[in-house]
């Protein structure tokens, strides 16, 4: 059994390894196309059009791979940059420096062919089109494809019951952050890795990601604060602990009622 297990070890390191081949407008229109451009002005990010002329490739891989390992390390030009995009964290990008590489040759070229996305602006937005849109935000109406409410992992003001989730960015001051611009974009192709896996079959038609913008426009715009997340838990570790001694104390009450009552049994 031993030389069995042996022999299929050796099978299988003999075999070469196989390798896909990093493909740099397809992970740019996938990680990169949701906060920047290459030409088409700023976006949540920078516009990364002469990128490389601005900054040395030693300087642009590790910024990719891990930008807030940068900023952190205190680079100057990491920090100022962070500062300037209103403190935007970056996702790290899991890639080699040999794909970073690639990455930036292929902005170098001149990056895709981006057609600009049009949106109007949420300042436009009529009362029904604001209600609908925290309709959508909550679940109260579907998203057309299916996709779940933002609810289910985000809170903005005092949208929902307890203030929504929490696995996402509070949307309080979203449009203050993203701008008109940027908001429209990152609903139409979100960046952030599980909100792309969550809508990248189900994506947002037009009509409801101009509602939920302007309905973040309206929160943001009132200075509604979100609703305090300590108390959320607290109020909710407080109703699961009473449910639960009332469950425990219903228990007990029968098993005490048939201990009394063995002729019964």
């Amino acid at each position: 059994m031993k030389e069995k297990f042996l022999l299929s070890l050796l099978f299988f390191l003999a075999i070469p390894q196989i390798s896909f081949a990093f493909d740099p407008p397809a992970y740019f229109e996938k990680n990169c196309s949701s906060c920047h451009t290459v030409g088409g002005g700023d976006g949540v990010g920078p516009d990364l059009k002469g990128a490389a002329e601005r900054r040395t490739k030693e300087w642009l891989v590790p910024f990719i791979q891990s930008s807030q390992t940068v900023i952190q390390a205190g680079d100057p030009a990491a920090v100022e940059l962070f500062n300037r995009y209103k403190q935007m964290k970056m996702p790290d990008q899991e890639i080699s420096p040999e794909e970073a590489g690639a990455l930036l040759d292929y902005i170098a070229g001149g990056g895709p062919a981006e057609a600009p996305i049009e949106g109007k602006p949420a300042v436009t937005a009529t009362e029904a089109e604001i209600a609908k849109g925290r309709d959508l935000f909550i679940g109260k109406i579907r998203l057309a494809k299916g996709g779940p409410a933002c609810i289910a992992c985000h809170s903005a003001g005092e949208a929902g019951f307890l203030g929504g989730g929490t696995l996402g960015i509070n949307l309080t001051q979203a449009y203050s952050k993203y701008e008109d611009k940027g908001l429209s974009k990152v609903l139409a192709k979100p960046g952030f890795r599980i909100m792309k896996e969550i809508y990248a079959e189900r994506p947002l038609q037009d009509d409801e990601a101009f509602a939920l913008k302007a309905f973040l426009y309206e929160v943001d715009k009132a200075g509604i604060p979100a609703r305090n997340e300590r108390k959320k838990f607290l109020f909710l570790g407080m109703g699961g602990t009473i449910l639960m001694l009332g469950v425990t104390d219903l228990i007990w009450r029968k098993r005490r009622k048939k201990s009394t009552k063995p002729w019964a049994q």
